[in-house]
């Protein structure tokens, strides 16, 4: 008689519940979101991109000028804002040490995208950085 049922092993990620045959699979995958993790809190708390490389083992390949870069940094985007000041600031790396890129550089409204490192521009001080001021005006009637 043949079984209707048939017991497998798998292993199941503890970060996002994927569940894979092999062992080491599952392995790497929490190793990913570990890394992306401490990648993200290392950016929270002010440490430079060189120390985030160092710590989480990501493959950048960083200048002298990036290897300063922190959170507090903030670049120019023109292909993404309508103003010539520095708009925007990594607020995230992703897995794979992919930065999330936000800011406000233009009259549209806010905008971010993924970038890998090298696509990275030069950096400025924090106190560069543009704030998008709406002014809204106010009609009176007499």
């Amino acid at each position: 008689m043949k079984q209707m049922t048939k017991e497998v092993t798998a292993f199941k990620c503890i970060w996002c519940g994927e569940i894979f045959k092999d062992e080491m699979d599952a392995d790497q995958c929490a190793f990913e979101h570990a890394r992306t993790k401490l990648a993200n809190t290392l950016l929270q708390k002010n440490h430079t991109l060189w120390t985030i490389k160092y710590y989480c083992g990501f493959n950048w390949n960083l200048s002298k000028e990036q290897e300063k870069i922190t959170q507090d940094n903030c670049f120019k985007f023109p292909h993404w804002q309508c103003c010539e000041k520095p708009a925007y600031k990594i607020i995230e790396i992703e897995e794979g040490g992919f930065l999330r890129m936000w800011g406000i550089g233009n009259w549209s409204g806010g905008y971010g995208n993924v970038i890998p490192i090298d696509k990275l521009p030069k950096p400025y001080p924090k106190e560069e950085l543009y704030i998008y001021k709406k002014i809204i005006y106010e009609e009176t009637i007499d």
